[in-house]
């Protein structure tokens, strides 16, 4: 067994001393921002945490307005600028129904109120479902502790990304994070918590792969009925014409990150990379989904063959982001929890040559994603993520090879 080795220049100390001064910077610019910042806007005249707007001004339409009407793109932007008439920018409503029903309350409180209470419940949720994979994770790695684990989570790009916009990454991350916490002793709640994902389901395309790699029927089955049931209560109380106005609402979403006019620099998806090398729609769709294929058959050979549920986990966050076109920096704070996991591995195992250079890559990588997307032309990020999940396959295969040698071969 093997931790950090003295003679390495990613140390223990190392270990503290960059993400500290990499989170202390990020909190300047809040403190900053909240400074210059006059009755909730910022100094681009955007009110704090710009995509919460998008998410109250939702709830207003859906309580005193018809609910489908918060489809219409107009008609939702009119609303967001009677709020906000400073507002920059176009936030249409592209979610469905069932994360419509999430966000029917917000509107009972004011706009900065309900925004403070939405980040900082989801965010506490966050870390604490963090705090649960170190601890769950980390052996008799005694060096490993809690406090050390934040810090290194609060230098983590897309969640100070997430934190800004008052997006959903902390709480999708959590619900993702929670249930493969949950798989093995409590199954039915690892299976409620997939179903809850669908909230946002394009993230969660590879959660039913994973459950029959491994035949865990009893959370495949129970985020089956969440779903169902979800989605009848969300039509329900919102009609259902919001389902087909969802729908339009998503083929209008890919018309319009075809043509290029979607935020692509906050975009690292594998299509977004292409289009933004000036790459024809059709191939790149077709490159995506090759790629998508590719890493969906990964992930399931890794869940198929490996014991190790930190490896498994780690494949499944990962690839996760290579399934849809249409995922964001702030989606990335999931990978906070790929990270860990096979951190935790490797510093139990012992490391193999360059794994740590990479995963620092990765992190620093994920600080500034849209800047270095603007500077280098297109995204770096999914090829950090192929030579991350690359990583753990090997680990993977590896741990397999060893768990099939006779108990004799071992020892040499």
């Amino acid at each position: 067994m093997m931790a950090f080795k003295t003679k390495h220049w990613l140390n223990r100390e190392r270990l503290v001393v960059y993400p500290g001064a990499v989170a202390l910077m990020f909190v300047c610019f809040i403190v900053y921002a909240l400074v210059q910042a006059e009755i909730g806007m910022n100094m681009a005249g955007n009110p704090l945490g710009y995509d919460f707007v998008q998410f109250w001004s939702v709830s207003h339409i859906g309580l005193h307005e018809h609910p489908a009407l918060a489809y219409d793109v107009s008609h939702l932007t009119a609303v967001e600028k009677g709020f906000v008439p400073t507002l920059d920018g176009i936030l249409p409503w592209r979610y469905p129904p069932t994360f419509y029903l999430l966000v029917l309350p917000f509107s009972l409180l004011p706009m900065q109120i309900s925004l403070a209470v939405f980040v900082l419940v989801t965010l506490a949720f966050y870390v604490w479902t963090f705090c649960r994979v170190i601890q769950d994770g980390r052996s008799d790695l005694s060096w490993v502790t809690t406090p050390r684990a934040v810090l290194c989570l609060a230098a983590f790009g897309p969640a100070w990304f997430n934190l800004l916009g008052g997006q959903t990454g902390f709480l999708t991350a959590s619900l993702a994070a929670g249930a493969l916490l949950c798989l093995e002793r409590r199954p039915i709640l690892a299976g409620v918590l997939i179903g809850l994902l669908c909230i946002k389901p394009h993230l969660a395309v590879l959660f039913p792969v994973c459950l029959i790699a491994i035949r865990a029927w009893r959370a495949f089955f129970a985020a089956a009925i969440t779903v169902i049931v979800f989605t009848l209560l969300s039509v329900g109380v919102l009609g259902a014409d919001t389902v087909g106005a969802f729908f339009r609402g998503l083929s209008e979403a890919g018309q319009l990150l075809a043509a290029g006019q979607s935020p692509l620099t906050k975009m690292p998806s594998v299509f977004v990379s292409l289009r933004m090398l000036h790459v024809p729609p059709p191939l790149a769709y077709s490159v995506h989904g090759v790629v998508a294929i590719v890493v969906a058959w990964t992930v399931w050979r890794v869940w198929r063959h490996c014991s190790d549920a930190r490896l498994r986990n780690a494949a499944l966050v990962t690839g996760s982001f290579f399934i849809s076109p249409y995922v964001f920096d702030y989606d990335m704070s999931w990978l906070a929890f790929a990270l860990a996991w096979f951190a935790l591995y490797g510093m139990e195992r012992g490391w193999r040559r360059f794994e740590r250079e990479v995963l620092v890559l990765f992190w620093a990588g994920t600080l500034f994603i849209a800047l270095l997307a603007q500077q280098t032309v297109t995204h770096t990020v999914p090829l950090m993520l192929g030579a991350l999940l690359w990583m753990i396959h090997r680990r993977a295969a590896e741990q397999v090879l060893s768990s099939d040698l006779p108990s004799g071969n071992l020892s040499s």
